[in-house]
C-alpha cells in the first residue's frame, strides 16, 4: 500500500512539474512575440518666429515736431473696431492717424487704400533715429507715416470727420485758368430785322432812289 501511495505521489508531482514548465514556456514565448514599443522622439518645432523687419517711419507729434527713423520694437497694431478686435500688420499700413480732441477714433489707412477706424491703446513707441533712440509716449503722437510723400486730408462724412491720405505732388494746386471774354460782334445781324434808315430821307423808301442829272 505504501508503495502504491508513493507511486501516485510521484506521478502527481511529475504532472505538476510538467504543467509548471509548460506555463513558463508559454509565457516566455508570449513575451518574445509581443514587440516592445519604441519610445517616440519629442517633436521639435523647426519653424522659428519671424524676425522683426525694421520699418521706416515719420512720427508727427502734437507739438508739431517730426521724428524720422526706424521702428523696430513691434510689427502689429492692436485695434478695437466696431466688428471686434483686429491685429493689423504694420507692413501693410500706409499711415495711422491717432484719436484727438476733434476726432475720438483712430484711423488706419492701408496700402491698398482701405481705411479702418477704431480705438487703440499705444503706450510707447520706440524709434531709432540718426542721433539716437527715441522713446515716445503714445499720448503725444498725432500720426505715424509709413510711406513718404503722403499727407493727411480731412473729409466730412455722416459720422463726422474722416481722414484719408493724398499724394502731396498731386495736391499741388494747378494754375487757375485764364478768364476769356468774348468780343461782341461789331456787325449786327439783320436777319428778320426791317431796315428803317440807310441814309435816305425818312419819307423815301430804299427802292425809290431817283437819279439826278
Amino acid at each position: 500500500m505504501k508503495s502504491l501511495f508513493s507511486l501516485r505521489s510521484c506521478v502527481a508531482a511529475l504532472a505538476i512539474a510538467a504543467l509548471t514548465v509548460s506555463n513558463v514556456s508559454a509565457q516566455e514565448e508570449a513575451k518574445k512575440e509581443i514587440p516592445k514599443a519604441k519610445p517616440v522622439a519629442r517633436a521639435t518645432s523647426s519653424a522659428k518666429a519671424p524676425a522683426v523687419r525694421p520699418l521706416s517711419v515719420a512720427v508727427d507729434l502734437l507739438s508739431k515736431t517730426r521724428l524720422e527713423g526706424t521702428l523696430t520694437d513691434t510689427t502689429t497694431l492692436e485695434m478695437q473696431t466696431s466688428f471686434g478686435g483686429a491685429s493689423i500688420p504694420l507692413s501693410e499700413v500706409a499711415g495711422i492717424r491717432f484719436a484727438s480732441a476733434e476726432n475720438a477714433s483712430t484711423t488706419v489707412v492701408m496700402l491698398n487704400g482701405d481705411s479702418i477706424t477704431g480705438a487703440t491703446d499705444v503706450k510707447l513707441v520706440t524709434v531709432d533715429t540718426e542721433w539716437g533712440t527715441a522713446t515716445i509716449n503714445g499720448s503725444n503722437i498725432a500720426s505715424i507715416m509709413f510711406v513718404p510723400g503722403l499727407d493727411w486730408n480731412p473729409a466730412s462724412g455722416l459720422n463726422g470727420k474722416r481722414w484719408n491720405l493724398v499724394n502731396q505732388k498731386v495736391e499741388e494746386k494747378a494754375p487757375a485758368p485764364r478768364s476769356t471774354t468774348t468780343r461782341s460782334s461789331a456787325t449786327r445781324s439783320t436777319t428778320g430785322t426791317p431796315i428803317t434808315n440807310q441814309g435816305y430821307p425818312t419819307n423815301i423808301q430804299p427802292g425809290q432812289v431817283f437819279r439826278t442829272r
